[in-house]
């Protein structure tokens, strides 16, 4: 997005994080700033609107793209592991959409993202994972019916296996290391590898072009083979 010309707001739970990012940004010539703020908390992110709005103006493409994974069998998924999944993923993204979506209707343009995963569509032992992700999906088809009528575009990208840090939490706790883990996913990927985050960038942005003005309500899956 930076590349391309954009201003990019990153928000995150860790101060330090999100500036590691802005200073990667920046060292490519990018122009970006960081935002603290939990994305589950109301407060936290109609401060973190207002900070970008005071620095840049109105927000007119918004990316949800926070989580983290705690997983679990269904018997044994403790409640404040459901809920704090599900609030970073679904209401956070609710939270993030509702709070940036006024000023877009207002200047009768916007595009927003929000970051799926191919566990929508099922899967064991993620039950909250799973139930967040297809409440976001739910929640990308409902509000790109309701915010249409005002030039603001919604879907979804659902990454399949990509390697992040959430990766390697997955390596560590099914007892594996870090490259057998990927070759095991990549060998049931009929692409033959796992997946980028430059994979999902690229799927990003073109959800966020001018000229994708008649897309909407979609749930792209980026995942190295058919899904849906």
């Amino acid at each position: 997005m930076a590349a391309l010309g954009h201003r990019v707001a990153v928000v995150d739970r860790a101060a330090e994080t999100a500036r590691q990012t802005v200073d990667e940004i920046g060292s490519s010539g990018g122009s970006a700033m960081a935002v603290r703020a939990d994305v589950s908390e109301p407060g936290d992110v109609t401060r973190a609107i207002d900070e970008v709005v005071s620095r840049w103006g109105p927000v007119d493409i918004l990316v949800n793209n926070a989580g983290f994974a705690r997983d679990n069998m269904v018997l044994d998924m403790p409640l404040e592991d459901w809920d704090a999944v599900v609030a970073t993923h679904l209401r956070g993204s609710f939270l993030m959409l509702q709070a940036a979506a006024g000023a877009m209707r207002s200047a009768g343009w916007g595009r927003i993202v929000n970051i799926s995963s191919i566990s929508a569509l099922g899967g064991g032992n993620r039950v909250n994972y799973v139930a967040a992700k297809a409440g976001l999906e739910g929640l990308t088809r409902a509000a790109a019916t309701d915010l249409a009528p005002y030039g603001i575009t919604v879907n979804a990208v659902g990454p399949g296996v990509v390697h992040t840090a959430m990766t390697e939490v997955s390596a560590a706790r099914a007892g594996r290391t870090l490259e057998q883990h990927l070759r095991l996913q990549a060998e049931s990927i009929p692409r033959g590898r796992v997946g980028t985050p430059h994979d999902i960038a690229r799927a990003v942005l073109f959800f966020v072009a001018e000229d994708a003005d008649f897309v909407t309500g979609q749930v792209l899956y980026v995942s190295g083979g058919p899904h849906g």
